[in-house]
């Protein structure tokens, strides 16, 4: 739920029209993948492919099954959207297939409320503070 509920922020130059090779070493979700595909795609920069070394996700799809968004959809309506910052029809399918396996809304909320305690105690471990406030 860390990958979800506190995405990957890129900064950086992109060259608008030039052609862009996403590699990566490892995925689980692909929302790093993700992100950074759009982060290039809003700056003016073209996706041509992508690499990755092992893929630790259940699905080899990056495209979520249709059937499992609109079942995303038809539960949570638009809040699932609020809450996560992401479009439904933006999720990688093992993300899409992670949130299905929840009953409600408030099992989502808790768990991300426990993955940003659990992520805030791990950099604090390290020296690290100051992390992001949730997003809205």
């Amino acid at each position: 739920m860390e990958r979800l509920a506190l995405r990957p922020v890129f900064v950086g130059d992109v060259i608008s029209g030039r052609s862009y090779c996403l590699v990566d070493d490892v995925t689980n979700l692909g929302g790093t993948l993700a992100e950074l595909a759009d982060f290039i795609q809003f700056h003016g920069g073209r996706i041509v492919g992508v690499a990755v070394l092992v893929n630790a996700g259940r699905s080899k799809d990056l495209h979520p099954p249709k059937s499992v968004v609109t079942e995303l959809a038809k539960r949570y309506v638009h809040e699932l959207e609020r809450l996560l910052s992401v479009a439904l029809e933006a999720l990688t399918a093992n993300e899409a297939n992670y949130l299905i396996g929840f009953r409600s809304l408030d099992e989502i909320r808790n768990r991300i409320s426990k993955a940003r305690k659990e992520t805030d105690l791990r950099l604090r471990s390290k020296g690290i503070s100051g992390m992001e406030s949730p997003r809205r």
